[in-house]
C-alpha cells in the first residue's frame, strides 16, 4: 500500500483531487475526452497536475453521480478507468474510485485502487467482502429520504452513520477502514446542506472519519453568492469550513487553491 495511506489517520485533512472520466459530470464532463472516448494522455496530464498541486488522494469516476445521471455499463467504465490505473499504479499516491459498480471496483482493485468511494448509500455485501479481503478504505454516503426523516438533518445523518458502523462491525470490517460522507446535495435542502457544513464536528464521534465534498455544488455557490462558472470562492470557503470542523478528507476540484488556503490557516501539512 502506498505510504500516503498512513497519513489518512493524521489530524490534518487530506485533499482528494477529482478526476472525472465522464461526458456528463455537472461541472467538467467531457474535459478528458477526445471524441467519445477518454483521452489517455489528457487524463495522465490531469493526474500529474493534481499530484503537483498537492493532492493526497486521486478520486476517479467513470460514471457521473449528478442528479439525473445516465447509467454507464460496467465494461465502459472499466475501459475508461483501467488504462489510466495501469499507468499510475506504482505512484506514491492513494487511488480512489468513485463507483457504485462492483465489477468496476473489483477490476480497479487489481490496479492499485485502495479506496472505494461508493455513493449508493447501501454498500453491498460483495463490496464489503472486497474491502475486507484487500484491506481497502471504504466511504459510505448518506442520502436524504424525503418520506422518512426527522426535522433534524444532523440527527438523521448521525443515526445513519451509527447504523452502518454497527453493521460493518458485525460483518468483520475494521472500522479504521471506514469513512463517512454526509452527502451534500443528496436529497438535502439548501438549508440542510449549509447546516451540515457548519456542523461537521457533530459527526466526529468516537474517532469517526468524515469525508466531505462541497466543491462546485450549487447550494454553496448560492449561499456564498458566487456566480462564477467555476464556483471557486464557494468551493474554497465551504472546504475551509469543513476542514475547520474536522473533516478528514476534503474532495475538491480546486486542490492547489484549497491547499494554499489551508496552509495559511495552519491546518494542513503533508
Amino acid at each position: 500500500m502506498p505510504s500516503v495511506s498512513g497519513s489518512l489517520i493524521k489530524e490534518s485533512p487530506r485533499l482528494m483531487g477529482v478526476i472525472n472520466l465522464t461526458s456528463d459530470s455537472f461541472s467538467d464532463g467531457g474535459h478528458l475526452f477526445s471524441g467519445n472516448k477518454v483521452d489517455l494522455s489528457k487524463a495522465l496530464r490531469k493526474v500529474e497536475k493534481l499530484i503537483n498541486e498537492g493532492a493526497d488522494i486521486l478520486d476517479f469516476g467513470a460514471e457521473s453521480t449528478r442528479p439525473g445521471f445516465t447509467e454507464i455499463p460496467s465494461q465502459v467504465q472499466i475501459d475508461r478507468l483501467i488504462p489510466i490505473l495501469e499507468q499510475i499504479k506504482d505512484e506514491d499516491i492513494l487511488i480512489s474510485v468513485d463507483s457504485r459498480d462492483y465489477k468496476v471496483l473489483y477490476e480497479a482493485s487489481k490496479f492499485g485502487m485502495k479506496f472505494i468511494n461508493d455513493v449508493s448509500k447501501n454498500i453491498s455485501q460483495k463490496k464489503l467482502k472486497l474491502a475486507k479481503e484487500k484491506e481497502l478504505f471504504i466511504c459510505t454516503t448518506h442520502h436524504g429520504n424525503k418520506t422518512k426523516k426527522t426535522s433534524n438533518i444532523l440527527m438523521d445523518v448521525d443515526k445513519f452513520f451509527q447504523a452502518k458502523e454497527k453493521s460493518y462491525l458485525s460483518k468483520g470490517i475494521n472500522i479504521k477502514q471506514c469513512f463517512f460522507d454526509p452527502g451534500f446535495g443528496y436529497g438535502k435542502t439548501p438549508l440542510e446542506n449549509i447546516f451540515m457544513m457548519t456542523n461537521i464536528n457533530f459527526f466526529k464521534k468516537e474517532n469517526r472519519k468524515i469525508l466531505t465534498g462541497t466543491s462546485r455544488k450549487k447550494s454553496f455557490a448560492d449561499f456564498f453568492k458566487d456566480t462564477s462558472k467555476t464556483k471557486l470562492s464557494a468551493s474554497l470557503l465551504s472546504g475551509i469550513i469543513c476542514a475547520l470542523g474536522g473533516s478528514n478528507i476534503i474532495r475538491s476540484h480546486e486542490v492547489k487553491h484549497l491547499r494554499e488556503e489551508l496552509e495559511k490557516l495552519g491546518i494542513y501539512e503533508r
